[in-house]
């Protein structure tokens, strides 16, 4: 499972870079005071496991786990294959579909808080997306799809809580993930794919009429950020502005 293609490719889909909000000043040394200018402090690196039944497979999900390319975001927290004495805080498990044994894995995990899982699969249509979903799986990504730096920015999302998938999977699936949200991902304190919490807040308050300047008021952030956000959401939700975002949203029970 080499990486085809150069270290400095931008990831496709709909999982934006890990990148620190250059204006954010909540950080802190430790001291209780703010972090100096330029220097953003993170909590512990990731940690994640791989499994996988075929070896090969799993040696090379586990090499891209630990290749940092040059496109790494700056500032992004660090990813590390956990040790075999280590507690991972993913798990990534790799399969060629959503058979039972991958089923068998999700399972395992019920009920746990870590490690959360992310599914890397080679054939993925949104029956077995809907149906890994549905057994809790937090992410998938498509082996085909799988490049260090798109699975190394997964495993970050899902330490934060949230679900990613890529995005021809998002518009056939969710009109049917409305369920899976109510019964299976809020129980579980997970976010509706494909937006995090902070980008449903922000949709939120765009479909109630805020502007950018109120939103960043109210959530503590500059516009500057605000604007990013609102970036973020029609990328991922495949609309061309706030508008169409808003509707798309109500219309799919998001908001």
């Amino acid at each position: 499972m080499s990486d085809p293609h150069p270290a400095a490719r931008r990831a496709p889909g709909p999982y934006p870079p890990d990148t620190a909000d250059p204006t954010d000043t909540t950080h802190s040394e430790g001291n209780g005071h703010p972090a100096d200018t330029g220097r953003t402090v993170h909590p512990g690196p990731v940690r994640a496991a791989v499994r996988s039944r075929d070896p090969i497979s799993q040696a090379g999900v586990t090499a891209q786990l630990g290749t940092v390319g040059a496109d790494e975001p700056a500032g992004a927290r660090p990813v590390v294959v956990a040790g075999p004495d280590d507690d991972p805080d993913i798990l990534v498990i790799v399969a060629d579909t959503v058979d039972g044994w991958l089923l068998a894995q999700l399972d395992a995990l019920t009920g746990r808080p870590a490690p959360r899982p992310v599914l890397v699969v080679g054939q993925l249509d949104d029956t077995a997306g809907l149906q890994a979903i549905e057994a809790g799986g937090l992410s998938l990504v498509r082996r085909s799809e799988s490049t260090a730096t798109l699975l190394r920015e997964v495993v970050r999302a899902a330490a934060r809580g949230e679900a990613r998938l890529p995005t021809d999977l998002l518009s056939s699936l969710l009109t049917r993930v409305g369920r899976a949200q109510r019964q299976v991902l809020a129980p579980r304190g997970l976010t509706i794919l494909p937006l995090s919490p902070r980008q449903l807040a922000v949709l939120r308050m765009i479909a109630a009429g805020a502007d950018i300047a109120t939103i960043a008021r109210e959530l503590s952030y500059s516009e500057r950020s605000i604007k990013n956000i609102v970036h973020e959401i029609t990328t991922q939700l495949g609309v061309r502005n706030r508008t169409q975002a808003v509707a798309h949203a109500i219309r799919e029970g998001l908001i």
